[in-house]
């Protein structure tokens, strides 16, 4: 008889998040997938303890195990065979259709074999390095952390930079290493660029390393001719563009107080018609907020991609109120966005890049690189933990391994694993979550192990993230139902 029930269905995306995207002004988060192994015939699946589910509509409903497992979407055959499976049934006893379903559950972590433990979130296996080639800028941000000056990277220090960041890459058994190149503006900068990728290129193939880059840039100055310089280098390219004309222009005003939207607008358009890996970095803060759904509408109908990150306090901006996060004015704010997303559901998964640094594709637990597999080097060759502690380096490109340094290093930022942060050991989520920016936590509280201060706004806005991830997966499924 159970052989005619309908085969249960279960939809979920196979294909890795793009590893550019959610490339931002900040040591992003690498989160891993890691496959489970098929379970055996004889196996006796039963549902995760954790299993949680949001329904989607009368058929459909999006599961997952928060910290665990992916984003699936089960119908209501695969529902029911959960709830048989809640006597661990053995997988030999199912019939075929439904031994596929649970096999593919189990694959996603929604499943697992009875009393076998949750397994930790892998160590990252990538060096992030930034390069920070210039401290001039063409704006005036609102929010920025710099106390701006004349003053670039040379290319004797350029140099020296990439090759103390390949030594520490060997040291510590890195075999993949990213280089963000920042400032300042970058771009003001763009022959060292050019000249350090390129070195960099040489001596990390020399090395057996694999070099991803990208130019984090404020759009202003990104002519066609220096757009068509970093596309012919192979870099990526990040544009920070922080709502509509009026809320992006009163936070990132011209040297000379001038609008900078337009520019950055116009930039991002012309680098994405060239073919230009891009990504938008949204800085959101309490006077953007308003603005946050009419940019989020405008980058899903250009298809540009985009990550939402919060704004962080520190000592240049401390006395501007006005960008300060106030909880429910941001979740209502971000909420309205997520509204425009369900409108214009985008072929490509966003579990990376709505909720600040938080990813809820994959388990990490640190929220960022810094302190662990992340180097800040300044225009004048000095190594920090972060770029918002540029001003307070631990170390220099003269050391045998800079990493080492930073990781033992007691004053600078300490970026602790989430199972060692107060009010996050125990939390579903702290494994998307990993607990938030150490810089801005510690800011507000004078430690480094408790939980963000925005917390409240994250367990507020992960279930809506998860569901429009749902929402989604059933679009892309029925589409090719229909199809």
């Amino acid at each position: 008889m159970d052989q005619l029930l309908p085969a249960p269905t279960v939809i979920a995306d196979d294909q890795m998040d793009d590893p550019a995207y959610g490339d931002c002004d900040c040591a992003c988060p690498q989160a891993q997938h890691i496959p489970a192994a098929a379970p055996s015939p004889t196996a006796r699946l039963e549902p995760h303890p954790q299993l949680r589910a949001l329904r989607l509509d009368d058929e459909h409903s999006v599961a997952f195990v928060p910290s665990h497992s992916r984003v699936a979407v089960l119908d209501r055959p695969a529902r029911a065979l959960i709830a048989r499976l809640a006597d661990a049934v053995p997988l030999a006893d199912l019939p075929p259709a439904e031994a596929a379903a649970a096999g593919r559950m189990a694959a996603l972590g929604l499943l697992r074999e009875r009393g076998a433990p949750d397994a930790r979130p892998p160590a990252p296996d990538q060096l992030v390095v930034w390069l920070h080639v210039t401290n001039a800028c063409n704006l005036r941000c609102t929010y920025c952390y710099l106390e701006k000056t004349d003053e670039a990277m040379s290319e004797a220090t350029a140099h020296a930079a990439v090759d103390a960041a390949l030594r520490s890459a060997v040291a510590n058994g890195y075999r993949r290493v990213l280089m963000k190149y920042a400032g300042g503006e970058a771009s003001l900068n763009l022959p060292l660029v050019a000249l350090a990728h390129r070195y960099a290129l040489g001596e990390a193939a020399a090395r057996d390393i694999a070099l991803d880059g990208v130019v984090l840039s404020n759009g202003v100055g990104l002519t066609s001719r220096r757009l068509a310089i970093i596309n012919d280098l192979g870099l990526r390219l990040m544009i920070s563009l922080d709502g509509p004309a009026a809320y992006h222009d009163a936070q990132r005003p011209t040297v000379r107080g001038q609008p900078s939207h337009a520019a950055a607008a116009a930039s991002a358009l012309r680098a994405q018609a060239m073919g230009l890996a891009l990504n938008l970095s949204i800085t959101v803060t309490g006077q953007s907020v308003a603005g946050l759904p009419d940019l989020v509408a405008w980058a899903l109908d250009h298809n540009l991609r985009f990550a939402l990150n919060f704004y962080r306090e520190n000592d240049c901006s401390a006395s501007r109120a006005d960008l300060l996060l106030d909880e429910q004015r941001l979740i209502a704010g971000i909420r309205a966005a997520y509204a425009v997303i369900e409108e214009r559901l985008p072929p490509y998964s966003l579990l990376g890049c709505l909720v600040d640094r938080a990813n809820l594709g994959a388990a990490h637990e640190r929220a960022c690189a810094a302190g662990e597999n992340y180097l800040v080097i300044d225009h004048h060759g000095q190594i920090a933990s972060c770029q918002m502690a540029i001003s307070s380096p631990v170390t220099t490109t003269a050391a045998a391994d800079p990493l080492r340094q930073i990781r033992l290093d007691p004053r600078g930022v300490q970026n602790i694993p989430v199972d060692q942060k107060e009010g996050c050991r125990d939390c579903e989520w702290r494994y998307w979550c990993a607990g938030g920016c150490a810089v801005a936590t510690f800011r507000a509280t004078g430690r480094y192990d408790v939980r963000s201060p925005s917390c409240n706004i994250y367990k507020a806005l992960y279930p809506d993230v998860v569901r429009l991830e749902g929402l989604r997966l059933l679009s892309r499924h029925l589409a090719a139902v229909a199809a």
